[in-house]
């Protein structure tokens, strides 16, 4: 009896990244619920996560490195990451930046505000949690083009980048009650990500004008989140995949997809 199992090569880095992730998602955790919480870089960690994320998948299937543990590992990184960590993140912000409706001494539904927060923010955890579980036994059935759902690193990713783009745009002054709003939106992402919308995966297009499209984007939000400028732009690209996906490219790829299952074999 070996005392460790052997680990192939090709699998170290894709995993490695993984980890890292990880300790993005661990590290945001302790920026926003520390003594002092920077609410700043936690966000930053999140984003961070998720341009790992992505990274970790491409690399492995390069380096065809990929491997059923690494599929559990991503998804236990994942519910760190993109679960646990917004989640932190969007309970501090709420209770220390919207103090009027979510600090300690308000009450919302008889109850105390910060315990709702608390709750809220337990439950989009939770969704997390479910939705990865729900992702890994669909994907057979969904096959490699689309998901059910908004996809927990785009659910981070998003309420990361919107936090950081708000400071930018500087709505603490301009509009301080945006911030009351956001475990609202916590529950609203949480609810997305356990749905059944279909939306289409970020494969690359076969088409010219999309895959020029999809590389713009994509060394747009590479580029902006390590310079820390800009965070606008990742909100805006998005919100704007998630629009088109959820609105219109999603339902018509579904279509297919059922109408390709209905025909008989031949």
């Amino acid at each position: 009896m070996k005392l460790f199992d052997p680990i192939p090569l090709r699998t170290i880095p894709p995993n490695a990244i993984t980890a890292t992730a990880m300790a993005f998602g661990l590290a945001s955790i302790h920026q926003s619920l520390t003594g002092e919480p920077n609410v700043y870089n936690a966000a930053w960690f999140i984003l961070i996560s998720m341009l790992l994320d992505k990274l970790d998948g491409s690399l492995a299937r390069a380096i065809k490195g990929s491997t059923e543990f690494g599929v559990q590992f991503d998804s236990f990184a994942d519910s760190v990451a993109f679960g646990a960590a917004p989640a932190a993140l969007v309970y501090t912000v709420a209770t220390t930046m919207a103090p009027q409706v979510w600090g300690h001494g308000q009450t919302l539904l008889g109850l105390p505000a910060h315990h709702v927060a608390g709750g809220l923010a337990l439950a989009y955890a939770v969704l997390t949690a479910v939705r990865l579980a729900r992702f890994n036994v669909m994907t057979a059935v969904l096959g490699p083009y689309l998901f059910l759902g908004l996809p927990s690193t785009l659910s981070g990713g998003l309420l990361a980048s919107g936090f950081l783009a708000s400071l930018e745009c500087g709505l603490l002054r301009s509009w301080p009650a945006f911030y009351a709003w956001l475990p609202i939106m916590l529950l609203i992402n949480g609810l997305l990500m356990v749905c059944n919308l279909p939306l289409p995966k970020l494969k690359m297009s076969k088409r010219l004008p999309w895959r020029v499209a999809q590389i713009v984007a994509a060394v747009a939000i590479y580029g902006v989140v390590p310079l820390q400028k800009g965070f606008w732009v990742v909100t805006v690209l998005l919100t704007a995949y998630l629009a088109v996906g959820f609105t219109y490219l999603g339902p018509r790829m579904w279509a297919a997809v059922k109408r390709e299952a209905a025909q008989p074999d031949a």
